[in-house]
C-alpha cells in the first residue's frame, strides 16, 4: 500500500523533493502525485549519479508528465476536461528543475590561482620561468628538443642518460 507524507522542505530529502514538485497536498484532499516509495526509488536511482535533489525532482516531474500523457480529453454537455496541458506543465517543471540543478553546479568566478598579474607567490615558492622545469624527469629522457635540463638540476649519477644528452645550460 503506497504511503504519502509531508512535513516541510528541508526536514528530509523526501520532503524537499515533494516541495520542489509542489506535491504537498496542503488542504489534505489526498491529491498526491507520487508516493513516498516512488520518491525513495527515484532518490536511490538518481541522487548517487547527480548528487542533486533538484535532479531527482526533475526525474519525478517527467514521470508525472508521462502519467498525464495517457489521459484522454473528455467533453460532454458543454463541459470539457483535458488533462494533456497538466502533463505539459509538469514537463516544463522538469525543465525548470534541471535548470536549477545546472545553476547549483556552476560556480560564479573560477579560481585557478596564479593567473592574476598582481597575485603574489606563496612564501618559499621560487619564481616561475616559462619552460624551465617543465620536463624535470631525467629518467624519462629528453622531453623537449635538445635535451636541455634546468641549470639547478644535477645530471650526475644517472647512468641511463647518455653523455650526449647531459647538457646543462650555462
Amino acid at each position: 500500500m503506497p504511503t504519502y507524507s509531508y512535513d516541510a522542505p528541508g526536514v528530509t530529502d523526501k520532503d524537499t523533493v515533494r516541495f520542489m514538485l509542489q506535491d504537498t497536498d496542503p488542504h489534505s484532499a489526498g491529491e498526491w502525485q507520487v508516493s513516498d516509495e516512488e520518491i525513495t526509488w527515484a532518490y536511490d536511482t538518481w541522487f548517487p549519479l547527480y548528487d542533486s535533489l533538484a535532479y531527482v525532482a526533475a526525474a519525478l516531474a517527467d514521470t508525472i508528465a508521462a502519467r498525464y500523457a495517457r489521459e484522454a480529453s473528455y467533453s460532454a454537455d458543454g463541459v470539457s476536461v483535458s488533462l494533456g496541458p497538466v502533463g505539459d506543465q509538469y514537463r516544463a517543471l522538469a525543465v525548470s528543475l534541471r535548470a536549477q540543478d545546472a545553476a547549483l553546479h556552476v560556480g560564479t568566478i573560477p579560481d585557478v590561482g596564479g593567473m592574476a598579474p598582481d597575485e603574489q607567490l606563496e612564501p618559499g615558492t621560487k619564481p616561475f620561468s616559462f619552460g624551465k622545469g617543465m620536463h624535470d624527469s631525467i629518467e624519462a629522457g629528453p622531453q623537449e628538443f635538445g635535451g636541455v635540463y634546468p641549470p639547478d638540476q644535477s645530471v650526475t649519477g644517472y647512468n641511463a642518460v647518455p653523455d650526449s644528452e647531459k647538457v646543462v645550460e650555462p
